[in-house]
């Protein structure tokens, strides 16, 4: 019988249960003592060993009545990484470094530091973190991860660690373990629970020792569409319209971190990749699309945004996603590309939708070939989600009531975070999309083509409807999706 509520991923005290079973034990067995008295003991037991280590131990603990607990592989396997190998690791890297033994390879290939990565693999996973970052300090490192936009401390190690750890994962990453003066680069993969999981790996040295992040990709098993990345309404019916123009520009902007590929694999996989031929170009490539061919850059051999872009042509695509238009060789090319009959989509790095057309005359586009080819401009940014469990609903505070006002949008309640258990006491729970839609219609085209000012460009959009980033974000916390001061911290109003 499974007893309720219980976390092994989080079983901390396991030590202190009477009789425990010893720790080479419970990393080959995969399963650890809950409790045990003269008459009866629970044990957590791994799911995928249940039938060989349960049986052996119900027949082992034969005189006492035994309660075999299943867990999941994946939350035993953070029980060992995260709590049995730490210590264990710790300590050993303390007698090692006694003895003047500190070898970094031999440390980096132990069990217990192999656990230790593994498990934070796995945990940031569970969480929902697009990054780990692992810091030395002093007489700490620690571990923090990016959620929902925002780092969060989820645990401090003894430095000792620090060394075997780094030195495992530039072995995974295939980087030079000895280097540690100068930056490098790297990939590395993780199976977790049946999943292959991208790392990129960046390491930097820092005052107290190296700094190291991994940036998480493929761990959503697919892509998300449109309509579950949080659109509004009108904005999401404007994406739905560019997906049937058979030739042009498309353009996500926004800040680094603000979704703007993921918007775009949306859009993508919202395409009818049956009859259609379409190919991505990106650094890195990020997650699979099905019918999809996705090409990675790589510089150190020459194979630039640019030089890919011309080589594609050739493969004749209907559709191309060019992930970031980064020079003015490339923005040339894909706007001679949606010239000639193509779909393209790409990224841009600007503060809203319409400063978009200056960025590419910035980039020696001439205004006559911006307004013949763009057709849809996007700006967004990720706020996150008040938490469902904890949110508390107050009235309108005098700052919002003038948001309120200047928008023309009704509501009397608010949102304010709170915390709890469920949303790690953060008030938040996942994030959504907060955006404008810069539509291209041909009265907005001879504006461009008449090399007109962004105010003026915007006023025209206004006229036509468009709504902007700030009233979006206005809409949504009086919806009650987000806060004020979420809006506030992405400097949308």
């Amino acid at each position: 019988m499974d007893a309720p509520e219980f976390s092994v991923a989080n079983y901390r005290t396991y030590r202190e249960c009477p009789n425990q079973y010893k720790d080479a034990y419970i990393r080959s067995a995969c399963a650890v003592k809950i409790s045990e008295t003269d008459d009866e003991v629970r044990i957590a037991v791994a799911c995928s060993r249940m039938e060989d280590t349960g049986n052996y131990l119900i027949s082992f603990h034969a005189l006492k009545k035994v309660t075999l607990v299943t867990v999941g592989d994946g939350d035993f396997a953070e029980f060992i990484g995260n709590i049995v190998d730490v210590d264990a690791a710790s300590e050993g890297a303390v007698q090692d470094s006694a003895t003047g033994a500190f070898e970094l390879e031999s440390i980096s290939e132990s069990a217990p530091v192999v656990n230790i990565i593994n498990a934070l693999c796995l945990e940031a996973v569970r969480r929902g973190a697009s990054d780990i970052h692992i810091q030395s300090e002093g007489a700490v490192m620690r571990i923090r991860f990016r959620i929902d936009g925002v780092l969060q401390t989820v645990r401090t190690m003894d430095k000792s660690l620090f060394a075997g750890i780094a030195s495992r994962i530039k072995i995974m990453s295939s980087l030079n373990i000895m280097e540690q003066r100068q930056p490098q680069d790297g990939r590395m993969q993780v199976s977790a629970e049946g999943v292959s999981l991208d790392f990129r790996v960046s390491f930097v040295p820092a005052a107290y020792g190296e700094s190291i992040v991994l940036r998480i990709f493929n761990a959503q098993k697919h892509a998300l569409t449109l309509d579950e990345l949080g659109f509004s309404s009108d904005r999401h019916a404007l994406l739905k319209k560019a997906l049937s123009i058979p030739n042009g520009l498309i353009l996500a902007t926004g800040p680094t971190g603000s979704g703007k590929t993921t918007t775009l694999h949306a859009l993508l996989s919202g395409m009818n990749s049956e009859t259609l031929k379409i190919i991505t170009i990106e650094d890195p490539v990020e997650r699979m699309l099905e019918h999809v061919d996705q090409i990675q850059v790589n510089e150190s051999i020459g194979l630039t945004f640019d030089s890919m872009l011309r080589r594609v042509l050739r493969q004749d695509p209907d559709v191309i996603m060019v992930g970031e238009i980064r020079d003015s060789a490339t923005a040339e090319l894909a706007v001679r590309a949606a010239l000639t009959g193509h779909v393209i989509l790409s990224t841009l790095h600007t503060n809203d939708s319409v400063s978009a057309v200056t960025r590419l005359k910035n980039m020696g586009i001439e205004a006559y070939l911006v307004s013949s080819v763009l057709k849809y401009a996007l700006a967004q940014r990720l706020v996150r989600k008040v938490c469902p469990y904890c949110a508390k609903t107050v009235p309108l505070t005098a700052e919002m009531k003038a948001l309120q006002k200047k928008f023309g949008v009704a509501g009397t309640k608010m949102k304010r975070a709170v915390g709890c258990e469920k949303c790690s006491f953060t008030g938040y729970a996942g994030r959504t999309v907060v955006s404008e839609v810069f539509e291209i219609g041909e009265d907005v085209a001879l504006l461009i083509d008449k090399e007109k000012s962004d105010a003026e460009l915007r006023l025209r959009a206004a006229k036509n409807g468009m709504k902007t980033l700030a009233e979006d974000a206005v809409r949504k916390i009086l919806a009650g999706v987000t806060t004020l001061e979420e809006a506030k911290r992405e400097a949308l109003v």
